[in-house]
């Protein structure tokens, strides 16, 4: 096992997770868009990002690293996420009436978590 601190929350991991494997087991969220269901894990989506002893990093392809400092929320990060959430969402409208997942949609869910307004 290693030690890690995400957030300001120190949490215990196994060694070879990813970043964002950890922090799913400490219900830490970080946003992804590639691993949503039905999706496949592609290391494109960027939204993952996140700052790793001061550096940025996706943490879907990094592992988690002993006595790491981690910081999922930065304004940078947040800036980004919401640049890249309008991005995608020109391409998918949010009125989602004729949509399978009837209003149960993560993308949408991101789309508001991000503050894009449409």
């Amino acid at each position: 096992m290693i030690t890690m601190n995400i957030n300001g929350k120190t949490i215990e991991c196994q060694e070879g997770q990813s970043v964002l494997e950890a922090a799913r087991s400490a219900g830490i969220y970080i946003p992804t868009i590639c691993y949503l269901s039905g999706c496949s894990p592609t290391v494109a989506c960027k939204m993952c990002m996140v700052e790793m002893d001061g550096k940025r990093i996706y943490s879907c392809n990094t592992k988690a690293k002993n006595n790491a400092t981690i910081l999922t929320n930065t304004p940078t990060l947040m800036d980004e996420r919401k640049s890249i959430m309008q991005t995608y969402d020109v391409n998918h409208p949010l009125e989602c009436g004729v949509c399978d997942k009837s209003g149960e949609c993560e993308l949408q869910d991101m789309t508001h978590l991000t503050g894009v307004e449409h």
